[in-house]
């Protein structure tokens, strides 16, 4: 398996930039999916997870109104909170190490892009964020135990909108490490150099168009949601920070359009 070097604080948070977290995205997926360095198309994520990373996968409701999306298990613990709507309650479940839970409202069909990108968020965590969260049972000890416990697992919110309006100075760990989860969600998904291969193939005389054109491409050609490509695309400098797009617009204007 492909290990990056990777720089860490003392508390083993990684220490990385978006520039550094493309280069580990085209990395592992040229590890696990070859071909898709070379032909840009749909990373298969629940592949990647499973049978590369080895995590087990599990579905469960994370929450009783859906702010869950999904939950890495990073130890061994009977303490997994989960809602049990039959009985209308929270509960606890039992998971083992390196499992991922999934929310089962993603698993409707018309969660589809949504369920992908968290599961690669997810799996994204297990991958750069283990030294973190993880603990070696047979080093514990009584001491470890004061303060605050070791910690199982992390729980990841539907809306993570919320870091954009706070300074990135003033981020915690965690801040920082969902940021890194969602940055290399998107960087497995949609690996750097066959996006831009995808816009680059896309010529349209249509000034107006362009944005929507190869945004709707790259939605398509890797599966993701149009708002993820529109994003990517912006990063990657496709598409003018400044630019607001819209699914909706691209609804109205989709007969125009030739993707």
């Amino acid at each position: 398996m492909y290990r990056p070097v990777i720089t860490r604080k003392k508390s083993g948070a990684p220490v990385l930039s978006r520039k550094e977290i493309d280069v580990i995205g085209e990395n592992l997926v040229g590890d696990f999916m070859p071909g898709a360095l070379e032909t840009p198309q749909e990373i298969d994520i629940d592949s990647f997870a499973q049978n590369y990373l080895g995590m087990d996968q599990d579905f469960q409701y994370l929450s009783h109104c859906g702010v869950y999306l999904g939950m890495t298990v990073f130890n061994d613990t009977d303490k997994v909170p989960v809602y049990d709507p039959q009985h209308d309650r929270a509960d606890y479940i039992s998971a083992k190490a390196h499992t991922v839970i999934i929310d089962k409202t993603l698993l409707a069909e018309n969660q589809e892009h949504r369920y992908r990108f968290t599961m690669g968020h997810e799996a994204s965590h297990e991958f750069l964020h283990k030294e973190y969260f993880a603990y070696d049972p047979d080093q514990m000890t009584i001491f470890d135990y004061i303060g605050e416990a070791p910690i199982p697992m992390v729980q990841c919110r539907i809306d993570t909108k919320k870091m954009d309006a706070k300074n990135p100075e003033i981020w915690t760990d965690k801040d920082w490490m969902e940021w890194q989860a969602n940055a290399l969600s998107s960087a497995i998904l949609m690996p750097v150099s066959m996006v831009r291969k995808v816009a680059e193939s896309v010529k349209t005389n249509k000034a107006v168009f362009r944005n929507y054109v190869t945004a709707a491409k790259v939605s398509n050609v890797f599966n993701v949601s149009f708002e993820a490509a529109s994003y990517r695309l912006k990063q990657l400098g496709y598409i003018p920070q400044e630019v607001q797009m819209s699914s909706d617009v691209l609804n109205m204007i989709a007969s125009q359009l030739c993707v």
